[in-house]
């Protein structure tokens, strides 16, 4: 039964840092970040999108002002616009520089977890068989199976999760190029630059 148990421990461990592989860590960190600030009400992004919202107003208040026949409220209104822009562009700069670094633990934590996990699992099981194979099945290859240190006749640890890892990363890498559906990218990359220019 412990030999089952690992067996499927090392296949479960690849198969989460193989799906973490072909998703990306950064996009797991992305969408905690988006979690994060809806569960805390990051007040950066609640103000972000309020300023965003007042320049969106402002803009469309300002083209129905005409600039030549009521220009003094017309340059009020431009004043007040490019203030609003100024804080905009400085809550943005700020929530990224907020986000990037929230990204950037979370990657380096999910990295640590990951790949220190399956290290102390092959470190602490050195010597362990993960299960044993009938001798006569695969006799000139095992010793290569036993390899580094497990007994004759069984698969090591690192044999195996070195296995898993490879059916896990092709077929992830089959999933990601025959059933995940093409998505194409928005024409802007940066939403700041975007709403200034409503």
């Amino acid at each position: 039964m412990a030999l089952c148990s690992l067996a499927v421990s090392i296949f479960v461990l690849e198969l989460v840092s193989a799906m973490l592989d072909s998703i990306g860590f950064g996009a797991v960190a992305s969408v905690l970040w988006d979690a994060y600030c809806r569960a805390v009400g990051n007040q950066k992004a609640a103000e972000r999108i309020e300023l965003k919202d007042g320049i969106i107003l402002l803009r469309r208040d300002l083209r129905a002002v005409s600039s030549v026949d009521e220009f003094a409220k017309w340059a009020k209104m431009r004043r007040r616009l490019d203030a609003l822009s100024a804080k905009f562009e400085r809550v943005s700069s700020d929530l990224a520089i907020e986000r990037t670094a929230f990204e950037l633990y979370v990657n380096l934590v999910l990295r640590v977890v990951v790949y220190g996990s399956r290290a102390v699992l092959n470190i602490y099981n050195y010597r362990t068989p993960v299960f044993y194979v009938p001798a006569n099945w695969f006799y000139p290859a095992l010793w290569f199976l036993s390899l580094p240190t497990a007994p004759m006749g069984s698969v090591s640890v690192s044999v195996w999760s070195f296995a898993c890892n490879r059916v896990c990363k092709r077929g992830a890498a089959i999933y990601s190029r025959v059933l995940k559906p093409v998505v194409t990218a928005p024409p802007s990359a940066d939403p700041a630059s975007a709403v200034l220019a409503l």
